[in-house]
């Protein structure tokens, strides 16, 4: 009986059905199989004899619907497992797009504020100058000038400069006028030349700001696509 088994060919349908089949299955078919040869062997008492598995087609169909069911449960625990995976690394992502998103803004509020800063520092500094300038063109003025033609302005009133003492000669009155000219064509290409500087800084720092942020920001986009 094993001779003629051995040189039976099986075909390549029956191989990948059996090897698809079920250990369980194929367990069962092999000891129907091993019952089977030692029935035929001559020592064996054919009325004393019983099979492992009293109805083979039974006990099969009753292999299958256990294995059908066991691949149903690993199938939706599989898929449960994938599901919550899935949401874990949503979840993950989200956290990390929230917190680039706050660092971002983070970082954009300080460099505002530090624009901010700066430009009352230049404010403060461009007050002082105006000042200095103020004062620089009031002791200007000649040594000989009598004490009551320099008006002292009161504090937070505005300076003026109009003759008021009739003891100015038109010369004299002349002279303050060149010298308030002169004041107002000095502050005016000061301001003007404070004014170009400011903008040029300010587009400058901007810029250098911004393309930061932009390269702090495209890892996280990257990410998020992913």
């Amino acid at each position: 009986m094993e001779d003629t088994m051995s040189s039976y060919s099986f075909s390549h349908q029956f191989y990948q059905r059996w090897t698809r089949a079920p250990e369980t299955v194929r367990s069962a078919i092999v000891q129907e199989l091993t019952d089977i040869t030692t029935l035929l062997q001559t020592q064996t008492p054919f009325e004393e004899f019983v099979f492992t598995t009293h109805d083979l087609d039974a006990h099969l169909d009753e292999l299958y619907d256990t294995y059908a069911s066991e691949q149903a449960a690993a199938q939706k625990i599989a898929e449960k497992q994938a599901q919550q995976r899935a949401e874990a690394e949503q979840q993950r992502l989200a956290e990390e797009k929230l917190a680039a998103q706050k660092e971002t803004d983070e970082k954009r509020k300080l460099a505002q504020e530090k624009l901010a800063q700066e430009k009352q520092q230049e404010e403060e500094q461009e007050e002082q100058k105006q000042k200095e300038a103020k004062e620089s063109s009031t002791e200007s003025l000649p040594n000989n000038e009598p004490q009551s033609t320099i008006i002292k302005p009161k504090k937070g009133a505005a300076i003026d400069l109009s003759p008021t003492d009739p003891k100015l000669s038109a010369a004299h009155a002349d002279l303050i006028s060149e010298l308030e000219m002169h004041i107002d064509d000095y502050l005016t290409e000061q301001m003007m030349q404070i004014s170009e500087d400011l903008k040029s800084w300010l587009r400058a720092e901007m810029g250098r700001q911004l393309i930061e942020i932009a390269k702090k920001e495209e890892p996280t986009e990257k990410t998020a696509k992913k």
